[in-house]
C-alpha cells in the first residue's frame, strides 16, 4: 500500500556522523542522537512540523506494504484510488474497486484509520455491484530506523474488518495484526515491508474442488461455497522505493499470500509503479501488476492520489 520516507528524498535515518554510536544510546537519551521514539526529525535535528506535507510521512496507498511512520498529532490524510481494476483469474471474475483510506494522527506515534475497497463491482455471468465492508484500523509507531546498524523503523498495525457493507461482499468480522518496517538502503533508496496474520473467509469451488480465498469476499452463486469464516492467513508485502527526482519516486513491489488491503485474493503478485508529488498537499500514484499464481489476477492496475488535509 506507500509512502514514507523516500517520498521526499529523506530516509529518516541517523546522520553518518553518528555511525560510531551504539543503537541503545537513542533509548538512553543521548542528547546528540536522534530519538528512537517520537516523530521523525529533519537534518537539523528538529521535528518536521511544516504542513501541509504529503511527502512526510507519505501515503500508505500506492505500493503494497504500509510504512512504519505515522502522521503528526492532529494531522490527516485522504488517500483514494478512483480506478482499481483486476482481471479474472482461475477462481474470481474481473473486478473494479475504489479503495479509500482516511488517516488521523491521534498523537505523533498513534494513528487512527478507516479504510475499505469502497464501491466494488465484479463481472462475469453473476455480475454484482455494491460496497465493500469498512475496516477500522490503528497504527502505532514503535521506533525510528538506525541505518548504520541495519535496524529498520517499525510500527504495529491492527485492524478489524467489519460487516458494514453490501451483503454479497461480506466476509465476516475479521481481525488482523501486522508489523510494518522501513529500512533506508541509501539516502534515496528505501526497503519497505509489512507482515502479519489476517482472518479471512475461505471458500471452495464445488466444480473443481479448489480451496481459495475469494477476491472482495465475493462468492459466485452456484459455483463457490464458504467452508471457513475464521481462516488465519500469513501475508507479506514488500517494496523497493527509489527517489528519482524531488517530485518522482519509482518502486518495485509485490506480495506473498495477500495485499495489505483485504479482499485481494491469495497468491503471489509483483509489479511496478510510481509516486508523483504534484504539490506539498497532493501526490498521485499508480501501478501495474501481474499475478504469478492462478488465484490472483494476471493483470491489475491502480491509479489514485493522496491529499494532506
Amino acid at each position: 500500500m506507500e509512502e514514507d520516507s523516500t517520498a521526499n528524498g529523506e530516509t529518516g535515518s541517523s546522520s553518518d556522523s553518528q555511525a560510531d554510536r551504539l543503537p541503545g544510546w537513542g533509548f538512553l537519551g543521548d542528547p546528540t542522537a536522534k530519538p528512537v521514539f517520537g516523530p521523525k526529525l529533519n537534518d537539523a535535528g528538529e521535528p518536521v512540523a511544516e504542513w501541509p506535507n504529503i511527502s512526510e510521512p507519505g501515503p500508505d496507498m500506492g505500493d503494497y506494504p504500509n510504512s512504519a511512520f505515522t502522521l503528526p498529532k492532529g494531522r490527516s490524510y485522504l488517500e483514494f484510488s478512483p480506478f482499481s481494476y483486476a482481471a479474472a483469474d482461475s477462481q474470481n471474475p474481473s473486478g473494479y474497486a475504489t479503495p479509500i483510506l482516511l488517516r488521523y494522527g491521534l498523537t505523533d506515534d498513534v494513528e487512527i484509520r478507516l479504510f475499505g475497497n469502497g464501491l466494488t463491482a465484479v463481472g462475469g455471468p453473476s455480475a454484482s455491484t455494491g460496497f465493500s465492508p469498512l475496516v477500522i484500523d490503528t497504527k502505532i509507531h514503535l521506533w525510528n530506523d538506525r541505518r548504520e546498524w541495519l535496524i529498520p523503523a517499525v510500527s504495529l498495525e491492527a485492524y478489524v474488518q467489519t460487516d458494514w457493507g453490501s451483503s454479497q461482499f461480506d466476509g465476516g468480522i475479521q481481525p488482523s495484526v501486522n508489523l510494518n518496517f522501513d529500512l533506508p538502503i541509501t539516502k534515496k533508496t528505501n526497503l519497505e515491508w509489512s507482515m502479519g496474520f489476517t482472518g479471512s473467509q475461505q471458500a471452495i469451488n464445488i466444480n473443481t474442488k479448489s480451496v481459495f480465498i475469494p477476491r472482495y469476499n465475493y462468492l459466485v452463486p452456484g459455483i463457490h461455497r464458504q467452508i471457513d469464516l475464521a481462516f488465519e492467513e500469513f501475508g507479506l508485502q514488500w517494496a523497493i522505493e527509489h527517489q528519482v527526482t524531488e517530485r518522482f519516486q519509482v518502486f518495485l513491489h509485490g506480495f506473498h499470500n495477500r495485499a495489505a488491503f483485504p479482499g485481494q485474493g491469495q497468491g503471489e503478485m509483483v509489479g511496478t509503479g510510481l509516486f508523483w508529488r504534484i504539490s506539498p498537499r497532493l501526490m498521485g500514484f499508480g501501478s501495474v501488476n501481474t499475478g504469478l499464481t492462478d488465484n490472483v489476477p494476471p493483470l491489475s492496475t491502480q491509479i489514485g492520489f493522496a491529499m494532506a488535509l
